[in-house]
């Protein structure tokens, strides 16, 4: 349900690079390129960012933020855009929240003991005020310290499920240590750390199920596929950029003959749209050797 197709994003905000190479890059776009979405946009602007713009009033009722959310759903629902946009909103003024993303599997290595590293080199504990830190202590902290100093951070694990699979007698201790480092990692984050940890998976029944108690992935979101006016919202987001926009007739033509669509189906529609007519207007593309001179007015986009 989402105007990007899947994967994961690199890192959002300013400031250096993160950790095993993914370097924190300047603003996505935020909510507006998200269509379809607005409930899970207003549930997240609850738990993540009202925290971390309204913190005297937390502090005032001792309201805890939440420390995790869970996203579960079909592929290609808006899982990973909605967490990178999340990160942009967050970055809004002011505030900067640095976005770290990972892979769930990528955490892992053939080395003992170096993917509980990887995880401990997000969460490792130093001075909490990063703001007084010299550029010379950035420096040398290395990548063990980058989610502390650079807070308030986002770290959201794409395809969590294969990062912390169900413990059972099947998987073997690597897996075991894993979880149970991602699991005191997440029971050592408090009120008083700006982080917050993102999850996504398609399996959620793949997930150990200690993750999913409160104080660790304290809320869960679930993002269906698209019901119709969610397509319509979808495919509007994709068509805003064109110059010769497709009647609102059609469009709700096309929201109607493409249910059971997700929203990176739908992107790849309105590309296949583009492409086709490319090969309407220029049909000696694809034999001419050299590049053609196209002029973007004569396409429908």
């Amino acid at each position: 349900m989402s105007s990007g197709g899947p994967g994961s994003h690199p890192g959002v905000g300013g400031g250096p690079a993160g950790p095993q190479g993914h370097d924190v890059t300047p603003r996505r776009p935020g909510f507006e390129s998200v269509g379809g979405l607005e409930d899970h946009i207003r549930c997240l602007k609850e738990m993540v960012l009202f925290p971390l713009m309204y913190k005297d009033l937390y502090a005032r009722f001792h309201m805890k933020p939440p420390r995790g959310v869970l996203f579960h759903g079909p592929p290609g629902t808006g899982k990973t855009l909605v967490a990178g946009a999340l990160a942009s909103e967050c970055s809004l003024g002011e505030r900067r929240v640095t976005f770290f993303s990972r892979k769930g599997a990528d955490c892992y290595s053939k080395y003992i003991g170096e993917s509980e590293q990887r995880l401990r080199a997000l969460f490792e504990q130093v001075p909490k005020d990063a703001a007084v830190l010299t550029k010379a202590t950035r420096a040398n902290a290395g990548i063990r310290t980058q989610a502390r100093i650079l807070q308030p951070s986002i770290i959201f694990f794409d395809e969590v499920d294969g990062l912390a699979p169900t413990r059972s007698s099947r998987h073997d201790i690597v897996h075991a240590s894993v979880v149970s480092t991602l699991l005191a990692l997440m029971d050592g984050l408090d009120s008083a750390h700006d982080i917050i940890v993102i999850g996504a998976t398609n399996r959620i029944d793949a997930i150990d199920p200690a993750l999913r108690r409160p104080g660790r992935f304290d809320k869960e979101l679930f993002f269906p596929l698209p019901s119709h006016q969610a397509r319509v919202d979808i495919l509007q987001v994709h068509l805003r950029h064109w110059r010769r926009r497709p009647p609102d007739s059609l469009v709700q033509q096309l929201a109607a003959n493409t249910v059971g669509y997700c929203g990176s189906d739908l992107q790849a529609l309105c590309s296949e749209a583009v492409l086709c007519g490319l090969r309407r207007a220029y049909p000696d593309i694809y034999s001419c050797n050299n590049k053609v001179k196209i002029n973007l007015s004569t396409l429908m986009a």
